[in-house]
C-alpha cells in the first residue's frame, strides 16, 4: 500500500508519500512543501485571502501529480486552523474538490491534537505519560497522552500566523506589543489548561518547534544530522525567546539554523512553547520533525486495516440520504450551520470533539423520514437511521445519531421516549445537547433557500445572539431560529435572540 499524507496548515502545505508494504516496515518515498500562508489575514477578515486560495491549489495539484507518479492507492488530505475557522473554508473544499477531484477533511482541534500525539509517540517510541505541544499557524494544541492513547486535547487560537498579525505591528516589535503578547499567550493557556501533573517528557511538533531546535542545536551542536529527536531546554527557550523578541527581520534572518519562511513567524511561536511549557512544568522539550503527517499515515494504515476513514463514513451517509431522496441542499446547509455552531460553542457549552461527527451525520439525515410520510417524518428519521446499517458507525452510535435527528424538531426529548430508551444519563445528555443545535440550524434554513450565508454567534452569561447575513429576506429563518431554539434554553437555561443584518 502507498499512501499520501497531506498536511494542509494555516501556514504552509505538506505532502508525504510512503510504502507500506504488508509485515514491513514504513519507507518515505517522497516529500513535498510549499508555504502558501493560506491563514493570512484570517484574524482580520474572518475569510480565506484569494491569492493564498489560489496559490494552495496550484500547490496541491503538484503534489497530487507527485502522489499519482509513484502510484499511490491512498491519497488523505487533511485541513486544520485556517480552513476550519474561515467562513469561506467549506468554499475553498468544494473548490479543491471540482478543480482538483480532492477530498479534504476538516479536523477539529482536538482531532488534530490527537494526530500529532500519534505521530511523537510512535516516531519518538516514547512511554508512559507524555505531553505533546503542536503548533501551527491558526492553532495550538496541547495534548496529554499515556501511550497511543489521548487522555486530553487542549486546542487554542494561539497560531503563529494569527498571533504574528495581531501583534507584529513594527520590526522589532515594540515593548508594549511584546508585553501583550505575553501576557495574552500566557492568560489563554492558564484560562484552558487542565490540572494534571509534570508529565515525564514533553513534545514538541510543527514547523515553529522544528525550527526553533535548529537555531538552539546550531549553537549547541553543530553539525548535527537531524533534529528529530533533539531536547531543548527550558532556559535555553526563554534566553532565545527574549533576543527574538528585541531583534529584526535582518538579524532573525542571520541566526544559524533559521527558515527564512518563519522569519516573521518565529518570535510569537517562541512565547507559545516556552509559555505552554511553563504551565505544563516542563524542563525540555523533544523536537519531533516528522509532525502531524505521520499521526495521519498511522490513522490511514490503521483505518485501511479495517476502520473507515471518516470522509467515507460520511459519503456512507450521504448515500443513505440520497437513498432516501432526501432534500440534499437542505441537508448540506443544515450541516453547515450545525457545525459552524458547534464549533463557536464547543468550548463554552463543553461539548465533546466526538459529538461533532454524530451531530454532522444527524443533520446529513434528519429528514430521511419524509421518505415514508410527511406526519410524524421526525420519528421516521428515527427508526431508518437506527436500521440503516452505516459503515464505519457502531450500532450505538447509529443510535445515538437516530436520536438526535429524531428531536430536530415537535416534541422535546423526554425519558420515556422510545429514542431515549436504552441509553445512559450521559448519551441522553449527548443527545439533547447537539439536537438543541440541530434544531436551530434547522430553523436557520426554515424556508428551504439556503438564504444564511454567514452565522456571527456571541454567547455571554445572560444570551446566546446569532447576528445573520445573507439573501434578504431572511425573515422566515430568524422565526424559524427562534422557534426552534427552545431545547437550547432548556439544556443551557439561556434565551436565544435572532436578527437579521444586511449583507456587504
Amino acid at each position: 500500500m502507498r499512501i499520501a499524507a497531506i498536511d494542509i496548515g494555516s501556514n504552509s502545505l505538506r505532502c508525504t508519500v510512503v510504502d507500506v508494504p504488508v509485515g514491513g516496515r514504513r519507507t518515505t518515498l517522497d516529500e513535498e512543501r510549499a508555504y502558501v500562508r493560506l491563514g493570512r489575514g484570517l484574524a482580520e477578515t474572518g475569510r480565506l485571502d484569494e491569492q493564498a486560495m489560489d496559490e494552495t491549489i496550484g500547490a496541491l495539484g503538484r503534489m497530487l501529480r507527485i502522489a499519482h507518479e509513484h502510484q499511490v492507492t491512498l491519497i488523505r488530505a487533511v485541513a486544520t486552523a485556517a480552513v476550519r475557522t474561515a467562513t469561506n473554508g467549506p468554499a475553498f473544499v468544494q473548490r479543491a474538490k471540482d478543480e482538483l477531484q480532492l477530498e479534504i477533511e476538516v479536523i477539529s482541534g482536538e482531532e488534530e491534537g490527537r494526530l500529532a500525539a500519534l505521530s511523537a509517540v510512535d516516531s519518538l517510541a516514547l512511554e508512559g505519560d507524555v505531553a505533546v505541544i503542536d503548533i501551527g499557524g491558526g492553532s495550538m494544541e496541547i495534548v496529554r497522552a499515556n501511550g497511543i492513547e489521548s487522555c486530553s486535547v487542549t486546542s487554542l487560537p494561539l497560531g503563529v500566523v494569527v498571533l504574528s498579525d495581531r501583534f507584529r505591528t513594527a520590526d522589532p516589535m515594540p515593548k508594549d506589543q511584546r508585553k501583550a503578547l505575553v501576557s495574552h499567550v500566557r492568560h489563554a493557556i492558564a484560562r484552558a489548561m487542565p490540572e494534571f501533573s509534570t508529565p515525564s517528557a514533553t513534545v514538541g511538533s510543527g514547523g515553529t518547534v522544528t525550527t526553533l531546535a535548529a537555531i538552539v542545536a546550531a549553537r549547541r551542536a553543530p553539525g548535527l544530522a537531524s533534529i528529530h529527536g533533539f531536547s531543548v531546554t527550558r532556559e535555553e527557550l526563554k534566553d532565545l525567546c527574549d533576543a527574538l523578541l528585541r531583534s529584526t527581520a535582518a538579524e532573525r534572518l542571520a541566526m544559524k539554523g533559521m527558515a527564512e519562511s518563519r522569519v516573521d513567524l518565529i518570535a510569537a511561536g517562541a512565547v507559545v512553547l516556552y509559555e505552554a511549557m511553563r504551565a505544563l512544568g516542563s524542563e525540555a522539550v523533544t523536537a519531533n520533525a516528522r509532525g502531524m503527517r505521520e499521526g495521519i499515515i498511522i490513522q490511514a494504515v490503521q483505518r485501511e486495516m479495517g476502520e473507515v476513514p471518516l470522509g467515507d463514513r460520511m459519503r456512507q451517509v450521504r448515500d443513505f440520504g440520497r437513498q432516501c431522496r432526501a432534500d440534499v441542499p437542505h441537508a448540506e446547509q443544515v450541516r453547515r450551520l450545525a457545525l459552524r455552531l458547534f464549533d463557536a460553542l464547543a468550548e463554552d457549552l463543553g461539548l465533546q470533539a466526538e459529538d461533532r461527527t454524530l451531530l454532522e451525520a444527524a443533520a446529513l439525515l434528519h429528514d430521511v423520514g419524509y421518505h415514508i410520510s410527511f406526519e410524524k417524518h421526525h420519528k421516521h428519521s428515527f427508526h431508518l437511521i437506527s436500521h440503516a446499517g452505516l459503515a464505519g458507525f457502531s450500532a450505538h452510535e447509529q443510535r445515538v445519531i437516530a436520536g438526535i435527528a429524531r428531536y430536530h424538531s415537535h416534541a422535546m426529548p423526554k425519558p420515556g421516549h422510545e429514542a431515549m430508551q436504552d441509553l445512559s444519563d450521559a448519551e441522553r445528555e449527548q443527545v439533547s445537547r447537539a439536537a438543541a443545535l440541530l434544531r436551530i440550524a434547522d430553523g436557520l434554513d426554515r424556508s428551504r433557500g439556503q438564504r444564511v450565508d454567514t452565522v456571527e454567534i456571541e454567547l455571554d452569561a445572560r444570551r446566546l445572539q446569532l447576528t445573520i447575513a445573507g439573501r434578504a429576506p431572511m425573515d422566515v429563518e430568524v422565526y424559524g431560529a427562534t422557534h426552534k431554539a427552545d431545547l437550547f434554553e432548556r439544556v443551557w437555561g439561556l434565551p436565544v435572540e435572532v436578527r437579521e443584518v444586511e449583507s456587504v
